[in-house]
């Protein structure tokens, strides 16, 4: 079996706090408030290592990753488009169902793209031509 990640739980933290674009010292803190009280040099080594292992992790995306995560985009933006529907019907203030209105359009595009990067995902699992002659579209 293929493990579900290549880093652990305190690297995916560290990785958090290099897409917040955190000073060390913001770093250091946010790690300590998410219980990884790590000292500076373990936190360089950490992010050193995630830097080593850029590679590693998009190879292992590919490999397992890709379909599920989409999946679970879509399940998601499915799931959130049906509990704002859910709202708008239980609410009672005409500016809020606007509100709500505006977002479950705002959905829309990411759904349709979705759906429709969905047959990128599946042409390479079908082979050369068997999405024609499964009815997906192109």
């Amino acid at each position: 079996m293929v493990k579900s990640s290549i880093t652990t739980e305190r690297q995916k933290a560290v990785i958090e706090t290099m897409r917040m674009r955190l000073t060390h010292a913001q770093s250091l803190a946010y790690l300590r408030s998410v219980g990884f009280d790590i000292s500076p040099a373990t936190y360089k080594r950490e992010k050193k290592k995630v830097n080593d292992l850029k590679l590693q992790r998009l190879y292992h995306i590919a490999q397992i990753g890709f379909e599920d995560q989409h999946l679970i985009r879509i399940d998601n933006c499915e799931l959130i488009e049906k509990l704002m529907w859910e709202n708008y019907h239980l609410c009672k203030e005409p500016h809020k169902r606007v509100m709500i209105l505006r977002e479950i359009k705002e959905l829309q595009p990411y759904i349709s793209s979705y759906y429709e990067a969905t047959k990128e995902v599946i042409a390479p699992a079908l082979g050369p031509n068997k999405a024609e002659n499964n009815n997906i579209p192109n």
